[in-house]
């Protein structure tokens, strides 16, 4: 079957981007950091071992927390290395749609959280020899994790495309990440307007955490999982505005 020549363009920036993580070894880096981190907030940071949830909800619960500092280290050097080495001049003077840049550059980053997430499963099966876990609900909980990374990849990757150096991408990319899984209005809500049911269910509508928790907590439901697809899609728009700005 015959690859169209954006979808040629998209897997081109693709590889480009997923080879380097493999040939910098900085992928086994950050699954390193990545699942040290998880092991000791999921063991110290929890009841995990004097409780532990047959579908270890100690793990999955400080996912958002943990990729909020793991996520900006994938994407800092996605634009940032094209300034670096002058070659993101060259790369926009071709006839490429900068949906394709973005696409592929963005699809390879979200691609390496899911090899840091498979990094992370010996941990699933090491508990599973201990215990009785409910594997039908990690492996969705897994899937959920994985969204939910994108979203956040999306965010990093907004704010990596308007900045000009890795460390600039990778701290402003962290404080975004961080504001997006930590802010919440409800407090306002509470003060403001206590009890106004149609106002909480507003504020839970964009509230991070609280699609996060409800899909975790196996609540799925659609408008969840489009929450996640939406703040992707809206992060990728941008992308592309701030891309075809610089360009101009």
């Amino acid at each position: 079957m015959k690859i169209s020549e954006s979808k040629r363009d998209i897997l081109t920036f693709f590889y480009k981007d997923f080879k380097f993580y493999f040939q910098s070894k900085m992928i086994y880096l950050l699954s390193f950091v990545y699942v040290a981190l998880c092991s000791a907030i999921t063991v110290y940071a929890s009841d995990f071992i004097v409780d532990t949830s047959p579908v270890l909800y100690q793990f999955f619960k400080f996912q958002p927390g943990v990729l909020a500092l793991i996520i900006p280290a994938i994407t800092m050097r996605l634009w940032a290395d094209e300034y670096k080495q002058n070659t993101l001049e060259v790369i926009l003077s071709q006839p490429v749609c900068y949906r394709d840049i973005v696409f592929g550059k963005f699809f390879a980053s979200w691609l390496i959280v899911g090899v840091m997430l498979l990094a992370s499963m010996p941990l699933w099966w090491f508990v599973c020899m201990l215990v009785e876990l409910d594997n039908t609900i990690i492996s969705v909980n897994y899937f959920v994790v994985f969204l939910m990374s994108g979203s956040l990849c999306a965010i990093s990757f907004l704010v990596a495309s308007l900045c000009y150096n890795m460390l600039g991408a990778f701290l402003l990319g962290m404080v975004a990440c961080s504001t997006v899984i930590s802010v919440s209005f409800k407090w306002m809500i509470d003060k403001l307007i206590p009890d106004n049911v149609i106002f909480m269910r507003l504020v839970n509508a964009f509230n991070f955490s609280y699609q996060y928790n409800d899909l975790i907590n196996g609540q799925i439901n659609i408008s969840s999982i489009i929450y996640f697809i939406l703040i992707i899609v809206f992060g990728l728009s941008l992308s592309i505005v701030a891309v075809n700005y610089k360009r101009n």
